[in-house]
């Protein structure tokens, strides 16, 4: 049986002592992990666009048709009712720019998907490496030599081992959406009260099938420790990672579930102190406000520069805000980010030790008891 306390200390000695993995958990806080919209007003004023007028609340009860917006928002709403307000109003008309818009947003995701896969993946081969070599012969390598670490197949396996996982997820996912449409074209032929009908069926079984899509990828991803580290740290390939990682588990499924049961209340009490954290760290915001705005300055004017060689007026500078947003939060947040990067590096940790510990434990032989002669 593994010594659970004795691998949880260690894991903390290392993430204390070994602090260039605070820089791969810091990118795997950035990489592994919301999109939030919200609207406010006030009492002082509200726009809305029009071709004509702009009309304002004017602090008491009324309308003042007679109000004037500040130059900027001006030409912001002339902006937006020639160039937008037409997509909205005829969207029949502009079916090829619709496409062409769903075309760019899908690039940018793919491109950006593969770039925090890139990093999110090596960062993680990277430290499991790195805490099974300070285990094996107490060396500590630079941020250089750890991510060289990462920066080869393991990683890449690692993110096929992943995409196979997700199976389950991808084909509820597709098979909700199939409903989805087969509900609407139902609906649209005439057959409404078939498909109602079918629909609340569907209902009926849905939470039946979500939880057990719940228990499912709970006891993959339990599975998952085992075959990444069999990928990442033996060098298995996919196929040996999935046989080796289930065996080691079948033949320590206790061991298995009483350190994921330990990691996931200690995943409980972390996520409690977050949102505590989040609060208490508001000081640590206000600091950081103006050191967050000089360095959103720096992609905010190259955005800014590039999209004023093609277009010019209120384009170029939604432009260099949609630059600017990213790497302002990204300072801002900065303690939030180095707190889940710790978080990340010892759950890591953790894991890494209790399959070496496993592995050593196995490698033991009883002592072969000697036969009594007569």
């Amino acid at each position: 049986m593994i010594n659970i306390g004795k691998i949880l200390k260690r894991s903390w000695h290392i993430l204390w002592n070994y602090r260039v993995l605070w820089l791969f958990g810091i990118l795997l806080a950035l990489t592994a992990g919301g999109n939030g919209n919200g609207n406010s007003g006030s009492s002082g004023s509200s726009y809305q666009f029009s071709s004509k007028k702009v009309f304002t609340f004017n602090g008491s009860n009324g309308y003042n048709p007679n109000f004037q917006p500040v130059p900027f928002l001006r030409e912001l709403t002339d902006w937006f009712n020639q160039n937008m307000a037409p997509l909205f109003e005829h969207p029949d008309q502009h079916v090829a720019t619709f496409i062409w818009i769903g075309v760019a947003l899908l690039l940018f995701i793919l491109v950006v998907g593969i770039i925090f896969a890139v990093f999110r993946y090596v960062s993680e081969t990277s430290v499991m490496r790195m805490v099974d070599e300070y285990e094996q012969s107490g060396t500590k390598v630079g941020f250089k030599q750890g991510w060289m670490l990462g920066w080869n197949r393991r990683a890449f396996r690692m993110w096929v081992i992943d995409l196979i996982l997700n199976l389950p997820a991808l084909l509820f996912i597709g098979l909700l959406i199939s409903l989805g449409v087969l509900f609407f074209f139902s609906v649209a032929n005439g057959k409404a009260a078939l498909a109602i009908g079918g629909m609340i069926a569907a209902i009926g079984c849905a939470f039946l099938f979500i939880f057990a899509l719940i228990v499912l990828m709970v006891f993959l991803s339990l599975l998952r420790q085992f075959f990444v580290r069999a990928a990442t740290l033996e060098g298995a390939g996919i196929g040996e990672s999935f046989r080796s990682g289930w065996a080691m588990f079948k033949r320590n499924w206790k061991s298995a579930a009483l350190i994921w049961l330990v990691m996931l209340g200690i995943g409980i009490g972390f996520g409690i102190a977050g949102m505590i954290l989040f609060f208490l760290l508001i000081p640590a915001y206000l600091i950081l406000v103006l050191p967050a705005v000089i360095v959103a300055a720096i992609p905010a004017a190259i955005g800014f520069g590039i999209t004023s060689i093609f277009a010019s007026g209120p384009l170029a500078w939604i432009v260099a805000a949609l630059a600017a947003v990213p790497f302002f939060l990204l300072v801002l947040l900065a303690p939030l980010t180095l707190i889940s990067g710790w978080y990340r590096i010892y759950t890591s940790g953790v894991w890494t030790l209790t399959y070496r510990e496993i592995k050593a434990l196995e490698a033991v032989k009883p002592e072969e008891v000697p036969e009594k002669t007569a």
